[in-house]
């Protein structure tokens, strides 16, 4: 598959990089200041985070290293995954350029405070909200909770083919949430969705509930799995900045429409998601905070 041109700039960390302009995005319009950029948007000069990040010119974005294909470190040193290419290409509809940072998930919210990154953008799901000191952007992405068995294994699709099963997931996660909510289903708490896969692979575990990009990757990586059947639930995936910094996210969500417009985020997605598009809401799945009212009232879907 072709390299995408929003991926072009290599990015290592700490370092700032000229994120490429795409055709028509605002980067490409090498006269026009950040400040103009930001202006144009918001009907007014930009304000708080986002008076600075236009000042300064650059967007910097913490990443969690260890979250491929989402976002890691190459061997060269160079930021890569869906994520970091969202990024850059924000940066480049806004007229900035891109810089990366590692991020520590526990400390997000100490962090942006602490202007250590202006964003996070590392498929944090806006449902729930991951925390109250933040303000998430609209989506750029979802993800769905996907039943995975072992490769051949018979299809569970159904909240009804779950029960007396035994189903793995990893602690502390929507998928445990949602499982345990849902009478009559067998759960196996693991630390990590390999240690899940590698129980579902040899049979321990009937099926093991994981995000449908993981799924993905896993099958088309060797892993010994499939996923089986539609989504049980969906989460939308969004950028987080510090609560009340309105004009950062209103600058953000009209680069995100302007991603959405030109296809880039149904590109990249497919791109890093051997063909999945995750940029679209899915159609006929509950949200996660849906799902678990539904699952309360008897009135989730069993077929």
């Amino acid at each position: 598959m072709a390299v995408l041109a929003v991926a072009a700039a290599v990015v290592v960390p700490g370092v700032v990089a000229t994120t490429a302009g795409c055709g028509g995005h605002p980067a490409a319009q090498a006269t026009k200041t950040a400040t103009q950029s930001l202006t144009a948007i918001l009907g007014h000069a930009p304000t708080g985070a986002a008076a600075t990040i236009a000042t300064r010119g650059t967007l910097v974005v913490g990443e969690d290293p260890q979250f491929a294909p989402q976002s890691s470190v190459d061997s060269a040193g160079a930021w890569t995954g869906f994520d970091v290419d969202v990024a850059r290409a924000i940066a480049a509809a806004l007229g900035l350029k891109v810089e990366f940072r590692q991020f520590d998930w526990a400390r997000m919210p100490s962090a942006l405070a602490a202007g250590r990154y202006d964003v996070a953008i590392s498929s944090i799901p806006a449902d729930p909200p991951p925390s109250s000191q933040l303000t998430m952007s609209a989506p750029y992405a979802y993800t769905t909770a996907q039943i995975v068995v072992p490769t051949g294994g018979a299809s569970l699709a159904t909240l009804p083919e779950l029960q007396g099963k035994t189903i793995g997931v990893t602690a502390s996660t929507t998928f445990q949430q949602f499982l345990e909510a849902a009478n009559g289903v067998g759960v196996a708490v693991y630390a990590t969705d390999a240690d899940a896969l590698s129980d579902v692979a040899d049979g321990t575990v009937a099926g093991a509930m994981i995000a449908d990009t993981t799924a993905m990757s896993e099958a088309a990586g060797g892993a010994g799995v499939s996923a089986a059947g539609r989504g049980f639930f969906f989460q939308p995936l969004a950028i987080a900045t510090l609560r009340g910094q309105t004009d950062l996210v209103t600058v953000l969500n009209a680069g995100l429409r302007t991603l959405r417009r030109d296809g880039t985020l149904r590109r990249l997605s497919r791109h890093w998601y051997h063909g999945l598009d995750v940029s679209a809401r899915p159609a006929g799945v509950p949200s996660f905070s849906a799902a678990l009212a539904q699952l309360k009232a008897g009135t989730y879907p069993t077929g």
